[in-house]
């Protein structure tokens, strides 16, 4: 688990940035503490990373949100694109898209 501090420092964004994420639904924490802190897993890291992919792409943030909340989206397999990002087309991958 990561504590907001340092998964902002992973990500190099703001605590702020994961704050408004986070009120907006974007990036829910996987866990809130009895003192209120956030933590965030694994699964959580890897959905920031894909926000951030499609930031950089120009996507706004409530189209991202419906994206990643898309029952057609694939988290693995978006997570798995060759590192120039191009997944043969010019859509988020989705389950349907799978290779097997």
């Amino acid at each position: 688990m990561y504590t907001v501090k340092q998964l902002s420092e992973l990500a190099e964004v703001s605590v702020r940035t994961l704050h408004y994420y986070d009120e907006i639904g974007l990036l829910k924490p996987s866990k809130v503490g009895a003192n209120g802190y956030r933590y965030y897993d694994d699964a959580a890291l890897l959905r920031l990373q894909q926000i951030l992919f499609y930031r950089e792409i120009g996507l706004e943030l409530m189209q991202i949100k419906e994206i990643l909340d898309s029952p057609d989206f694939d988290l693995v397999a978006a997570s798995a694109l060759p590192p120039d990002g191009d997944a043969g087309e010019n859509e988020p991958p989705t389950k349907s898209r799978r290779h097997h």
